[in-house]
């Protein structure tokens, strides 16, 4: 079988690399550019890639649908595809995601950006940047301890939140389409309940998928239903979150504050409203960054689903058919 490899991010290129020359029987063609992919697709069973900007995706899905094309099974080297599910995926094609496998290095920034927000980190960097020794913020500084946290949306990533939340004795509480509950949940709780979970949380995580019907899922409604004083935190996509009413919630102090790594757009542009929003924290969009251990996941995944295509077996992680 012969594999393309489309490398349009730099991310895991070694262990890919290693990975998949272990892999018996596969043909391994990597390449940089959507030109090279286009050029090289006819000949290639498979595709790879990272999710692209969504005027290389339309064309890729375009050229996937072209008869002249035999590929068959596609693997986006990320959880999130939503540049490919605006381009329209291909329904004669296998597509499979990296599923999980940057989900701890994610927790992990999101129980950062929790703890930050509790004990008003930024506002100590901003009082040492000034030269001052200023203990009033210490009136504002909470703990997780005893916290109730509201996961919105309970998939590999929010698993590993719930997880480390409880190390701090965190009640956790879930929210999703399934209610799921495991070892880590306290209560779980259906997308219908969301006000009532809001109502209860002393921190928000928003870690469900971006889809039209959880677009803009927290909004005016949505934020006059938290607690007064809520942390809220965003390792999803950007489009989760209503931002005008998230700058309101924050002008208003009715959320105490807020930790996004991800926005809509991303870059944020330099005249929006949210560099000027009290009481946030931005990242940008690095979250599931600096694990070697989820690049040797990724890298592993990929490699399996060769594997398992080539013998005819059922794929990881399969998205859509």
């Amino acid at each position: 079988m012969r594999l393309l490899y489309w490398a349009n991010a730099k991310i895991g290129r070694t262990q890919i690399l290693e990975r998949l020359g272990a892999v018996e029987g596969l043909e391994l063609v990597t390449v940089e550019s959507l030109d090279d992919v286009l050029a090289r697709l006819p000949s290639a069973d498979a595709l790879a890639l990272y999710d692209p900007p969504l005027d290389q995706a339309r064309q890729l899905v375009q050229a996937l649908e072209a008869p002249t094309s035999k590929v068959r099974w596609m693997h986006v080297l990320t959880a999130g595809r939503e540049k490919l599910e605006q381009a329209g995926l291909p329904r004669h094609i296998a597509v499979t995601c990296a599923a999980g496998a940057n989900a701890v290095a994610v927790a992990e920034h999101a129980l950062a950006l929790m703890l930050a927000l509790c004990r008003r980190l930024p506002d100590a960097v901003e009082a040492r940047a000034r030269g001052t020794w200023d203990r009033s913020m210490a009136r504002s500084a909470s703990s997780l301890e005893g916290a109730t946290l509201a996961i919105v949306g309970y998939g590999y990533v929010g698993r590993q939140i719930a997880r480390r939340a409880r190390a701090f004795d965190m009640h956790v509480l879930t929210v999703s389409r399934a209610a799921q509950r495991d070892e880590w949940v306290h209560e779980a709780l259906p997308m219908e309940r969301l006000h009532e979970a809001l109502a209860r949380a002393d921190v928000i995580v928003t870690s469900i998928a971006l889809t039209p019907q959880t677009r803009h899922l927290l909004g005016r409604a949505e934020f006059a239903q938290c607690k007064r004083g809520a942390l809220l935190v965003n390792i999803a996509r950007g489009g989760v979150i209503d931002q005008a009413a998230l700058c309101d919630a924050l002008a208003s102090g009715q959320l105490g504050g807020a930790g996004l790594d991800v926005t809509d757009p991303e870059p944020l542009p330099d005249s929006d409203p949210l560099w000027k929003a009290p009481n946030l924290l931005l990242t940008p969009h690095y979250a599931g960054a600096g694990s070697p251990r989820g690049l040797e996941r990724m890298a592993e995944g990929l490699a399996e689903n060769a594997r398992r295509f080539m013998a005819g077996e059922e794929l990881m992680h399969r998205v859509s058919s």
